[in-house]
């Protein structure tokens, strides 16, 4: 079971205004939280009036870059990002946002190198681990996801998202009662999170905890009809109970998802 996405990865900075641009307020608030061209604008103009110190700079160059990533101008964003990390190496968003265009680019080699930056130059930045986590976990590297998680979560203790993702670190580890912890924890944050939900159901069905693995799963399906996982994962937890509309949640499944009986076996 993948982890969730990657969230916040466009997240832009926010700067503090100085004097030396304090006349120039517009400028810097449309820059730090407007969208779209007129961000771009806002940005260009205090990127180029000379007055801003290497931070600020950094800064209003990650904020346009954010924007022209949005936009789907991906080589502006790249310049962008890259000029933020020369003004301030130690700006973790600048590296984070990044290694997001190589991995949109699918270059995850690359991307992970720049993850890894962002956390050795700035390891109390959350999203450095959050990014490299995730990746890890799609890498196959499950292990080594656990463990960015269990840095961002000392972090960011709240986040249910993360619970999850390292959730389902540890249950491709086979690390059951760990990911069980952490699916139940991550629902204790957000009891509607159905991803979170979804994953325990898995991780019930592979302890043999049948029943309650329909119930989750069903939780699920009441909310979402057409998730082909749930289906699925319901399909073989009723076929162990020796329920015989499992093979109905079985062919639903594979008609949404053609590929749900290879992820999941059966």
């Amino acid at each position: 079971m993948k982890p969730r996405p990657l969230a916040l990865i466009l997240a832009a900075a926010t700067a503090v205004a100085t004097p030396a641009f304090a006349q120039s307020d517009q400028y810097f608030q449309t820059c730090a939280h407007g969208t779209g061209d007129l961000q771009i604008v806002a940005c260009s103009w205090m990127i180029k009036n000379g007055k801003q110190k290497d931070h600020d700079l950094a800064v209003s160059f990650v904020n346009r870059g954010v924007a022209y990533q949005i936009q789907g101008k991906y080589d502006k964003a790249a310049f962008d990002y890259q000029q933020a990390t020369v003004l301030m190496p130690e700006y973790g968003l600048a590296w984070v946002n990044l290694g997001s265009l190589f991995e949109l680019d699918q270059q995850p080699d690359k991307a992970l190198s720049l993850y890894t930056k962002a956390v050795e130059l700035q390891p109390a930045f959350p999203l450095g681990w959050f990014a490299r986590g995730k990746l890890q976990y799609e890498r196959g590297q499950h292990a080594l996801a656990v463990a960015d998680f269990d840095q961002y979560v000392k972090l960011v203790a709240d986040d249910p998202e993360a619970f999850n993702n390292r959730g389902a670190a540890h249950l491709a580890l086979g690390q059951f009662d760990a990911a069980m912890a952490d699916f139940d924890h991550a629902l204790t944050l957000a009891p509607t999170f159905l991803e979170a939900k979804e994953n325990r159901g898995l991780g019930y069905y592979r302890t043999a905890r049948y029943d309650a693995a329909i119930a989750d799963e069903s939780a699920v399906l009441a909310l979402k009809p057409n998730t082909a996982a749930a289906l699925y994962i319901r399909g073989l937890a009723k076929q162990k109970t020796g329920d015989a509309t499992g093979a109905a949640d079985l062919t639903a499944a594979k008609a949404l998802d053609p590929k749900v009986a290879a992820t999941f076996g059966g």
